[in-house]
């Protein structure tokens, strides 16, 4: 019999952590979560989610199973293993490792011999062996691989996927040694299908930022190449769907108004951060984000051209911008291009308003943003952008409306549309 109340304690509830403790619990597991944030711990405790990916009725349904969530740090010394899923967020381009600090300290202040620690939190290659072993290892005074065991599991959630979810995805695990490995292991086959070990921790840091780093770099290259076909008068949007006829050896990527999510826009800064301190950029992934990161720019100035060639002022104008997500049917606008396609408008003297079902509200440099809750005033304005292509806009019928729209997704449903 485990000396341990709970099978599992996860330190942090976001998009990450709750869906993690969300499958643990529904696998029989005994599950204690915790987050500093003492209004999200009480409104989850109130059966609110606010995890797109997770329902109120799931989150509940997990509470009556058992599921224990506190914003006291007190339970992490009752719980066998301890995932760390805490935000890796960038602070003036450079990877902020606080939160993953934070933790180490407060799982050193509760350690207890036999504990598991697991670190999933997006990082660069030697963040778990070399920042978050020593924190605890100085202040417990307890042996990583001896005392308590230490390893990384990247995460691998993509919100609104439908098919792929947190017990599906296969994952990738590691460990500082090789009973750190096993026990890894063990934990995770509880509540995942399929479980792949690598050789080290470093080569588990550097698998996430392969993958998001690969779909960053071909989203840049079709994106640059959108540009230049727009230039030479070639239809992108027809050069991919024919390239993509091809079998073997093309993977298709779209064009788009940008980057945005907490993975692609940020993991690649890790990589780069990474390589610049032993005097090798990443010229290639940099050269991406370069790319990437003008999108919202070139958006603009593809609508100023549109109001041109309309004899339109851009200034004062009045622009419908259709979805602010930054990706299709969800609601999350973290790094959405959205956010710079608007500050420029706005820097322009553009008037902006925006319609998304999925995105309550929005602010841009300090400023509320309006949001239209119907499309039944859209003949009232001068252009329409449409960035997120949302299922629901299906339902209208736009090949009927007079006003001019520039579509930066590239979708089939607005055949009247000018395309990125």
């Amino acid at each position: 019999m485990s000396k341990f109340k709970y099978d599992v304690g996860v330190i942090g509830l976001g998009y990450v952590g709750l869906p993690l403790a969300i499958q643990a619990t529904s696998s029989k597991l005994k599950v204690y979560g915790y987050d500093i944030n003492e209004k999200r711990v009480s409104d989850y405790n109130d059966g609110q989610s606010s995890i797109e990916d997770i329902s109120n009725q799931e989150l509940q349904k997990s509470l009556k199973d058992g599921l224990f969530l506190s914003a006291d740090s007190k339970y992490l010394s009752d719980s066998e293993v301890i995932v760390i899923s805490v935000p890796t967020p960038l602070t003036d381009y450079q990877p902020d490792l606080s939160f993953v600090r934070s933790a180490a300290e407060t799982i050193a202040q509760h350690i207890v011999k036999e504990q598991i620690i697991i670190l999933e939190s997006t990082t660069y290659p030697g963040t778990t062996v070399e920042v978050l072993v020593p924190i605890i290892e100085d202040i417990s005074g307890l042996k990583a691989g001896v005392d308590f065991y230490a390893g990384y599991s990247p995460e691998r959630i993509d919100p609104g996927n439908e098919k792929w979810n947190f017990k599906n995805t296969p994952k990738i695990i590691s460990g500082i040694n090789e009973k750190s490995l096993q026990k890894i292991k063990a934990f995770y086959e509880k509540i995942i299908d399929s479980v792949v070990s690598v050789g080290g921790t470093k080569e588990a840091e550097m698998v996430k930022l392969l993958e998001n780093t690969y779909r960053h770099v071909n989203i840049a290259l079709i994106n640059e190449l959108a540009i230049l076909c727009n230039m030479l008068e070639i239809d992108i949007w027809e050069v991919v769907d024919a390239a993509k006829t091809k079998p073997f050896g093309f993977e298709s990527f779209r064009p788009g108004p940008g980057v945005g999510g907490h993975c692609i826009p940020v993991d690649p800064n890790y990589l780069s951060f990474k390589t610049r301190q032993i005097g090798k950029p990443v010229r290639f992934v940099e050269l991406a984000q370069e790319i990437n990161n003008s999108m919202p720019n070139y958006v603009v100035t593809r609508l100023l051209e549109k109001m041109n060639l309309l004899e339109k002022p851009f200034k004062n104008s009045n622009i419908l911008i259709l979805g602010v997500a930054y990706k299709k049917d969800i609601g999350d606008v973290r790094e959405s291009p959205a956010l710079g396609i608007i500050e420029n408008l706005l820097d322009r003297g553009v008037n902006v308003k925006y319609f998304d079902p999925y995105v309550g509200e929005i602010d841009v440099k300090n400023q509320k943003i309006n949001k239209e809750e119907s499309l039944d005033n859209i003949k009232n304005y001068d252009l329409i952008l449409v960035h997120t292509a949302h299922t629901e806009f299906e339902k209208f019928d736009f090949n009927n409306i007079t006003v001019p729209i520039f579509d930066a997704t590239g979708s089939s449903h607005y055949q009247n549309a000018e395309r990125i």
